[in-house]
């Protein structure tokens, strides 16, 4: 088993030019890097630097084993910072459901942070329909989910609400409702709706469909999709589709009964009784200020 230091030597004599920077970057006085590395070479049985010259060069030998060495020195170190993670008692994994309703900009910019305060945590995510999120959190298959309220299952699991999601009608300009100057509930009646449902066939509470004429998705991206197509209108998340609506790829209905933009609650759940990992943890506090504010 080769010296990791003599190896570190090695690397940094390298990168930097000299035994002497080496030396000075680790600390040492320079024949300790210089004895460091004749040993490393009596190990290996290689001359790894040419030393005719003023400043020491690789040979090419050494350079074939230079970068075998910035690999075994990069897996050393993860290695001693999984260590630590462990330490510090952190999630080697953590799962996590949400309605892909909410995978707005700020929750994935979130994620994008998570993955540098916690890079030894794998985060395995799962989107599902707000009706199929507590069944899976329930079930122990997710950590904890983020999800729009669901009043009858609020007993069954631990929550929190967090804020609310602004939803807006839309339809394809071309849209025969795309064209009242204002909609009511009797003008819905002939026209196909696109609205989410779980897998059990249960709608969210906070977001019933209100046409006869249903075709369900469990995924609001897919509905807007459809929508785009001119299959029919539907209700989609402001920030989803606000874009869409300023390129006129979308038409905004002028709901008779919606004064302002329709709100719909946020939970983040967990299952009662577990532990709360600092990962879990971070996330929690994070996502809270996530949909405080439209």
């Amino acid at each position: 088993m080769q010296n990791l230091e003599h190896i570190r030597m090695l690397v940094l004599s390298a990168d930097l030019g000299s035994f002497s920077a080496c030396a000075r970057h680790l600390g040492k006085v320079q024949s300790a890097v210089s004895h460091g590395i004749s040993t490393l070479e009596i190990d290996l049985n290689v001359e790894l630097f040419d030393r005719s010259t003023r400043k020491p060069v690789l040979t090419p030998a050494g350079e074939r084993l230079y970068r075998s060495a910035k690999a075994l020195l990069a897996q050393s170190d993860e290695f001693s910072l999984i260590a630590k993670s462990i330490n510090r008692q952190e999630e080697s994994e953590l799962c996590i459901v949400i309605d892909d309703a909410l995978l707005t900009p700020k929750i994935t910019q979130l994620l994008a942070l998570f993955a540098e305060k916690f890079p030894h945590t794998q985060l395995d995510i799962l989107t599902r329909p707000s009706p199929d999120i507590v069944p899976l959190i329930q079930q122990g298959k997710a950590s904890f989910g983020l999800m729009f309220t669901e009043l009858a299952t609020i007993k069954e699991v631990d929550f929190c609400y967090i804020g609310h999601m602004p939803m807006l009608a839309v339809c394809h300009p071309d849209h025969p409702l795309a064209q009242r100057d204002q909609v009511n509930e009797t003008d819905l009646f002939a026209h196909r709706q696109l609205a989410i449902r779980g897998s059990q066939k249960t709608e969210p509470p906070m977001m019933v469909s209100m046409s006869p004429n249903v075709w369900w998705c469990s995924s609001s991206l897919n509905a807007l999709a459809l929508i785009q197509q001119n299959v029919g209108w539907g209700y989609l998340p402001e920030y989803l589709v606000t874009p869409k609506i300023e390129a006129k790829a979308l038409a905004q209905l002028r709901m008779s009964f919606d004064h302002v933009a329709w709100q719909v609650p946020i939970d983040l759940i967990w299952q009662r009784g577990n532990a709360i990992g600092p990962g879990a943890k971070w996330l929690f506090n994070e996502l809270k200020q996530r949909f405080v504010t439209p």
